[in-house]
């Protein structure tokens, strides 16, 4: 089961709007955290029970990130009923999601070689 370019250039996209809007986001290692959980889950629901428990114990400054992040995900699977599907454009999302950060992160510090 494979996602369509168009499919993978709307996820993309949202994970670049998530990064930029909400710049307190996770560490890229959690990041990737969530992509392997995406990919290992059962079904959605064990998922979004994950999402709903880092939201729990986050501090105040990756809460806004976290909450617009679930709002991203609920609205994947509202477009994509198939469990398997919808994990696999989770997994997608936080694939690339990941990839932007350690770019960005690379950035910030000044290191472009």
């Amino acid at each position: 089961m494979k996602l369509s370019a168009e499919e993978k250039s709307k996820l993309i996209k949202i994970s670049s709007e998530l990064l930029e809007n909400y710049n307190r986001s996770p560490r890229n290692s959690q990041i990737r955290k969530y992509a392997s959980l995406a990919m290992q889950a059962d079904c959605y629901d064990e998922f979004e029970n994950y999402i709903k428990y880092q939201i729990g114990r986050s501090d105040q400054d990756q809460l806004q990130f976290l909450n617009k992040t679930l709002e991203k995900v609920m609205e994947i699977k509202k477009s994509e009923p198939d469990d398997s599907r919808c994990l696999l454009k989770i997994a997608y999302l936080f694939g690339v999601m990941a990839r932007e950060k350690q770019y960005k992160e690379k950035i910030e510090r000044g290191d472009r070689r």
